[in-house]
């Protein structure tokens, strides 16, 4: 193989492939990545960069101007700590039979050890019937707005991702819980057709990575899946990741639907004020209390050996005094996500379920427990 790539193309995907590859070394193997010309697309010749951890796989299929054809299969960190550290706009990748590969950009050469292109798990796009087809810009809300409310351990690894599946409206649903807060997404999308297949637990690991690259994979990305695996594909990137295999809980039953105290808080105004009360707290939860009187909600920290904090701020609130606490991070995750310059929050009594929404936009909603507080 013999090719000639612009550098910053080249350091681009590089950080995209090595970003999926095993960082365990429990299988060396994984630790490497593959490059593979393609037949000419339009004229233009193609390489293919893949790489793959078993649960998740990347292909990028950027330019290249192709001297000779072939593959190589090399390690993934060394070659992108050099190539990230090229000056010179173009950089050739030359093997030989004797599984060398020689990398020279501007005046830097270098020599580097390859593995057998057949020993590589090499990763490939099915043609999958179950599809759905949505705008990236659709995409990265519902990830950014769900992913942060799923399970981080494996206690329960059925929660460690987000469900998707399809509404009687036929809207997508993207569901996230950890068992003390709920995110869900309610998203209309360009095509479906989710038949066979009702639900599927995406993993938080594939959501994480497919998020970092959004923005290079086009205007449409086309998800398609079966009851094994997903395939994210826009532009000239693919991403196929394993499912959570399992089923998610049905959440309907915890999203409150009477909760009658209501009020539109700043979002801004309330994300300064829990900072500043939980900022004394040494509690790994940060619990706050927040006390709503009419037109005012009060915020207070639990007192500790390092003092105490409140802060106050205007809100429309006309209900009668009410008090509830929460845990301060995940207040502030779900904050975080909303862009809007006003929150709804809704509640029902100290102890029930709290919905957070977006007064202008129906499609998000979250529910947060809440937390026993003594003071």
């Amino acid at each position: 193989m013999d090719i000639l790539i612009n550098t910053e193309i080249l350091i681009s995907t590089l950080q995209n492939v090595i970003s999926v590859i095993d960082k365990s070394y429990s299988k060396p193997i994984l630790s490497n990545f593959m490059i593979k010309t393609l037949e000419n697309e339009g004229g233009q010749g193609m390489v293919e960069f893949s790489a793959t951890d078993y649960e998740l796989s990347i292909i990028e299929r950027i330019p290249a101007e192709i001297t000779t054809s072939g593959s190589i299969c090399i390690n993934a960190k060394r070659v992108f700590d050099i190539a990230r550290e090229f000056q010179a706009k173009e950089t050739r990748i030359l093997s030989t039979e004797q599984l060398w590969v020689h990398i020279s950009c501007g005046a830097s050469e270098l020599r580097l050890p390859s593995v057998e292109v057949g020993l590589y798990p090499q990763p490939n796009i099915e043609e999958l019937k179950q599809n759905l087809k949505i705008s990236t810009v659709d995409l990265a809300q519902c990830i950014d707005m769900t992913l942060f409310a799923s399970q981080t351990n494996e206690a329960r690894r059925n929660l460690m991702g987000v469900a998707l599946s399809i509404t009687d409206e036929q809207k997508t649903r993207w569901q996230a819980t950890d068992g003390h807060r709920l995110a869900q997404v309610i998203q209309p999308v360009e095509e479906m057709n989710f038949g066979e297949v009702p639900e599927i637990i995406l993993p938080r690991k594939a959501l994480m990575e497919i998020r970092k690259v959004c923005e290079l994979m086009g205007e449409i990305v086309d998800i398609t899946f079966d009851e094994r695996v997903a395939q994210f594909s826009g532009n000239r990137i693919h991403f196929k990741t394993r499912l959570i295999e399992g089923k998610f809980p049905n959440c309907d039953p915890i999203i409150p639907k009477d909760n009658e105290r209501k009020s539109t808080i700043h979002r801004e105004n309330l994300i300064h004020s829990l900072r500043i009360v939980s900022a004394i707290s040494t509690d790994k939860l940060r619990p706050v209390k927040l006390n709503l009187q009419s037109g005012l909600l009060k915020l207070e920290s639990e007192k500790t050996e390092f003092g105490e904090a409140s802060d106050e701020f205007e809100v429309n609130y006309d209900g009668e005094p009410f008090e509830i606490g929460f845990n301060t991070r995940y207040l502030l995750d779900v904050l975080n996500v909303m862009k809007s310059d006003e929150i709804l929050m809704e509640f029902k009594s100290p102890m029930s379920p709290s919905v957070i929404r977006d007064p202008n936009n129906d499609i998000f909603l979250s529910v947060l427990m809440p937390l026993r507080t003594e003071w």
